[in-house]
């Protein structure tokens, strides 16, 4: 079996594992703690757009204060954004429908209680800002992905960051996750000839991090041995206040 195919196999078990842990909180929020005794009468609703003219650098903007964000890309050419979105009735009697807005090359999504799916597709370059209040993130940055900086963050949640080295990163990018009470998992796998960093802190809590081959800086700190001369870099930062970290990094 190819070192390809193995980072692959364990991308995809690691990746089940985190995003259970990561989701399942937003949709304990979600759905309330005791769904037994409660209707969970939903409503979809799904938002897509075509690249067209689009040539520029995408931004991905997500706003939810409680709920779940599942971000994937798809090796497709003409599809800008498919967002699919699940609201209470509950909610929607008190806050309206959804909304996703494309204006001045970035995708707007702003609303309050919701359960995200979001599919990107491969002809354009993106960053994302994606923010939940209470809930999880998981995003998935494999074959299709051509992004920039990204940055995940929670207040109460977990977040989950995957990254395979079919991944196209756009010049010098940053990954900043955050969560102030919650949990943090991220496994990547740079795409040859980029140097990458990864730096994590918490204020109560436990740090893992798995770095082969990599240079420890500090206890919770490690670099490539060319971080400081490749063309093209990758600087991942992850910081928790309360709660853990787990990070491989390849």
């Amino acid at each position: 079996m190819s070192n390809y195919q193995r980072n692959t196999n364990l991308v995809i078990c690691i990746f089940a594992v985190l995003v259970i842990g990561a989701i399942s909180v937003g949709l304990i929020s979600y759905y309330g703690s005791s769904t037994w005794n409660w209707n969970p009468a939903t409503i979809d609703f799904s938002f897509e757009a075509d690249v067209g003219a689009t040539n520029e650098t995408v931004t991905l903007d997500i706003d939810i204060a409680t709920g779940g964000v599942n971000i994937v890309f798809v090796d497709n050419e003409s599809l800008l954004y498919q967002i699919d979105i699940e609201v209470l009735n509950t909610t929607l009697e008190t806050d309206g429908n959804p909304a996703v807005t494309f204006v001045s090359n970035t995708i707007r999504l702003d609303y309050t209680t919701a359960g995200v799916n979001i599919t990107l597709g491969s002809g354009v370059n993106y960053t994302i800002n994606v923010d939940v209040t209470t809930g999880g993130i998981a995003a998935v940055l494999g074959a299709g992905a051509h992004v920039g900086d990204v940055t995940l963050g929670t207040t109460t949640g977990g977040v989950s960051l995957i990254m395979t080295d079919d991944t196209v990163l756009l010049g010098n990018a940053t990954f900043g996750l955050s969560a102030t009470t919650g949990g943090i998992s991220t496994l990547v796998d740079l795409p040859t000839d980029v140097g990458g960093s990864i730096e994590c802190a918490v204020g109560t809590g436990d740090i893992d991090i798995t770095a082969p081959g990599w240079t420890m800086i500090t206890a919770n700190h490690y670099e490539t041995s060319d971080y400081d001369t490749a063309s093209q870099t990758l600087t991942i930062v992850v910081q928790v206040t309360t709660g853990d970290i787990d990070a491989i990094v390849t």
